[in-house]
């Protein structure tokens, strides 16, 4: 990194922001990689494109780290979370992730509708990777209502999208545990088999391997 740069965060007063989301990512690794809830996923993707967006203390920043800060809160219920984040204002840059916060929230409290509802009017966003993190939190939402082929079909044209931000193999492995879920033990293992193929050294292939064997050895039974 260049001295001007390294300046630059010395002075920028997000640098104690990046930290706390740092030690937030360390504290949840294990989950993360062992299959995250939706809340916490949303949250530590997302903060990788934070990261590397304009370090300056935009507005857009600003309305970021104030949903974040709501959405990690240990002194606020889930209610209280959802309230706070209702009343904020989002635009369409890396605030936007603040909807997809408050959908995390509906979704993990069960209202389903509300959370599906707030998806879909949520506009397209400057950031690529949140419009995709908003297509698979919508496929986890329509799969917990029983919308399964719908959820499916949006994992789908993420995967054969050529504009598709996100990391395919995340996208394959959530498509694998909603066919575990559905008792399609052959499609997913087919989805984990792609990614140990395509995707070997990455995170998610060694989530693969483990899951991959777990089925194998099921029907060895």
């Amino acid at each position: 990194m260049k001295r001007k740069e390294k300046e630059h965060l010395k002075a920028d007063p997000f640098v104690h922001f990046f930290e706390k989301t740092l030690a937030f990512y360390k504290h949840h690794r294990q989950r993360i990689f062992m299959g995250a809830g939706a809340v916490i996923l949303v949250a530590v993707i997302l903060l990788a494109v934070f990261l590397f967006q304009n370090l300056s203390s935009t507005g857009e920043n600003k309305v970021y780290a104030e949903a974040f800060r709501i959405q990690t809160a240990t002194d606020m219920s889930v209610d209280q979370k959802i309230a706070k984040l209702r009343d904020m204002k989002f635009k369409n840059g890396i605030s936007a992730a603040g909807r997809l916060f408050l959908a995390a929230l509906l979704y993990e409290k069960g209202d389903l509708a509300k959370a599906e509802a707030v998806l879909a009017a949520m506009p397209k966003s400057r950031v690529a990777l949140v419009n995709d993190e908003k297509h698979t939190l919508t496929a986890q939402v329509l799969a917990a209502g029983g919308k399964t082929a719908e959820a499916e079909a949006v994992l789908d044209r993420m995967l054969t999208d050529k504009k598709t931000a996100m990391a395919k193999e995340l996208i394959l492995l959530q498509l694998a545990r909603m066919r575990i879920k559905n008792q399609r033990n052959e499609e997913a293992a087919a989805a984990l088999k792609r990614i140990l193929s395509e995707y070997p050294d990455t995170p998610s292939a060694n989530e693969a391997q483990n899951l991959l064997s777990t089925l194998e050895g099921a029907a060895s039974r």
